[in-house]
Parts: C-alpha cells; sequence; structure tokens
C-alpha cells in the first residue's frame, strides 16, 4: 500500500490549497510517513493541515536537491518536527544559482539550519531499510534538459556550471512494487529511471515528480523534439507517470 498526496505543487485545482513554485509530496506506507522534498516556504504547513496530515508524525524527509522551491521549507519543518531525520546529499548545502540575463541569482537552501544528527548525508545508494532507497550520481547517458545550462554552483570560490551531484531520487518498495520519487530530473528522467531499475533490481511501477522540461525563468519549454525523445523512451517502458511541478 503507498499512499501519495502533493502538499506544494506549482497550480492546485483546490481554492482551499495554496500553490507555490516548489515541491513537497506526502508518501505514507504501511511502515512509513515521510516527506519527499519540503516547497518553497511554509506553505506545506498550512495545506498539510487543511487535508488532516500532522507533520508531527513524520518520520523522515528526503531532499531531492540543494534548490531552494525544493528545500526552502526546512526552517517551517524543523519548528514543528522535532524528531524526523532529513536525508540529503552533502553538497546540497552548498551555493546554487540560476543565471538570468548572465547575472547569478541564488537559488540555494538555508545552509545555516543544515547541522547536528538528524540531518543524514546520503552515498550514491543508501538504503534505509527494505522499503526507502535513494540514489545520486546518474550518467547522463540520454541527453540532459538544456535549460540545466542555465544552473551553476559555488565551490572553490568559483561559481561554475552545477554538476548536480547534489540531486538524488527515492525507490519507496512497497506492496511488491517500487515507485520512484524524483524532485527536479536535473539528470534527465530517462536516465534517473533507468538507473531506478539497475538500483531497485526490477520494473518501477511509477514515477512521481518534476521532469524539467519547462523553465520557470524564461517560460521556455524544452525543444519540441526533446520532448518528443523523452516521450517516446518513457512510453517504451511498463511505469506510469505522474508529473508536475517543473514539468
Amino acid at each position: 500500500m503507498i499512499k501519495v498526496i502533493p502538499l506544494v505543487e506549482n497550480t492546485t485545482s483546490d481554492k482551499n490549497l495554496k500553490c507555490r513554485h516548489g515541491l513537497c509530496l506526502y508518501i505514507e506506507t504501511a511502515r512509513h510517513k515521510l516527506l519527499f522534498d519540503i516547497g518553497p516556504n511554509g506553505a506545506f504547513l498550512e495545506n498539510a493541515a487543511r487535508l488532516g496530515i500532522d507533520i508531527r508524525q513524520i518520520g523522515a524527509v528526503f531532499l531531492s536537491h540543494g534548490h531552494k522551491d525544493h528545500a526552502g521549507g526546512l526552517k517551517a519543518f524543523l519548528a514543528v518536527n522535532k524528531t524526523a531525520r532529513i536525508y540529503m546529499r552533502k553538497t546540497a548545502a552548498e551555493p546554487h544559482y540560476i543565471k538570468v540575463l548572465g547575472i547569478p541569482i541564488s537559488v540555494s537552501a538555508d545552509k545555516s539550519l543544515i547541522s547536528g544528527e538528524r540531518f543524514v548525508f546520503t552515498d550514491e545508494i543508501t538504503e534505509i531499510d527494505e522499503e526507502l532507497t535513494v540514489f545520486s550520481d546518474v550518467k547522463p547517458i540520454f541527453p540532459l534538459p538544456s535549460s540545466d545550462k542555465k544552473l551553476f554552483m559555488k565551490r572553490g570560490g568559483k561559481i561554475i556550471p552545477d554538476d548536480f551531484g547534489h540531486e538524488q531520487s527515492l525507490i519507496v518498495t512497497t506492496g511488491g512494487e517500487k515507485f520512484l520519487f524524483c524532485g527536479c530530473s536535473h539528470a534527465g528522467i530517462v536516465n534517473i529511471r533507468n538507473k531506478a531499475e539497475n538500483v531497485a533490481g526490477g520494473e518501477i511501477s511509477a514515477v512521481f515528480g518534476g521532469f524539467h522540461l519547462y523553465n520557470p525563468p524564461s517560460g521556455k519549454y524544452e525543444s519540441a523534439d526533446y520532448i518528443a525523445q523523452t516521450a517516446a523512451a518513457l512510453a517504451k517502458t511498463q511505469s506510469d507517470y505522474y508529473t508536475c511541478h517543473c514539468t
């Protein structure tokens, strides 16, 4: 059994729920109550309350990467939940930028909040238990979204192209099925899904998340050819796809 409820997303069909540019998914299994990303601010708390979800009962948070539309709600979460562990890549705490008209603008999470035993830095493959596994370092075999070229990081005092080593995805195994959760798919949704099957050792039943086929600052989509190639590659699989956010 798995239950997936969006707590923050770019759009909403319910006027009683807040929408923001970002992502926060509530995931519940027989063994776990967790969040995948926490959106740009505290909007997820208000939506959770309206949906009857108690954030104090969350046992784990998985941050897909270090951009604030996915990790900006960290301060609000820590103020309410005092026990959950937060799983993230260590490099997610580094400064990250998007260039608009050649000017770098910060899209970083608040590094000052990331300290203490509650924060767990993950490896290329980290198995939390029989249900939960995170993975990263996805090789770009299928072409990457062109909008990745506008994203940068600071390392060694220099602003350089983002290598997305701070991005991770989550596999939830429950009821004999495997479910994949991704934040923005900067490493390419086709590449991420392919690695997920290798890590999980079997077919992915469903994929949830953003596929980064749209660039919000510019308001432009990826090329029609790239979208068609991506769709064709995904259509060859047996997975169901629930897209959102930057798709």
